[in-house]
């Protein structure tokens, strides 16, 4: 049996999304299209979220509608360019990092992955 669940859910706020995923770069090594890092709960927080993000951004591409995040992910892109992306908006907008994970990211990836204006 489980007990009652104390305290609200809060997403995280961009801070720790940055600093987790700046202990994933400083770890991370490329091998052809496979990336390797040290395997620890900061580095796997940034690459799981990512991913979601990652993720949630293809589902408009596979149904050929809109991007969802208004974001544009180049077709031959990696996970690790997204990453590197919030960590470059939150170093260059602090402010933001007060904001939720999700919102950094959305920002970061408009910004880094605009879509283009036919």
């Amino acid at each position: 049996m489980f007990g009652p669940v104390m305290g609200t859910a809060q997403a995280a706020e961009g801070t720790v999304l940055v600093a987790q995923c700046k202990v994933l770069l400083r770890s991370a090594k490329t091998r052809g299209d496979q990336v390797e890092f040290r395997q620890d709960p900061e580095t796997v927080g940034c690459w799981s979220f990512m991913g979601a993000v990652q993720d949630l951004a293809g589902v408009a591409e596979i149904a050929n509608q809109p991007p969802i995040l208004g974001a544009c992910l180049p077709p031959d892109g990696n996970r690790l360019q997204l990453v590197r992306a919030v960590v470059a908006y939150g170093t260059a907008h602090p402010p933001v990092l007060r904001e939720p994970a999700g919102v950094l990211a959305l920002l970061a990836l408009r910004d880094a992955f605009p879509c283009r204006k036919d």
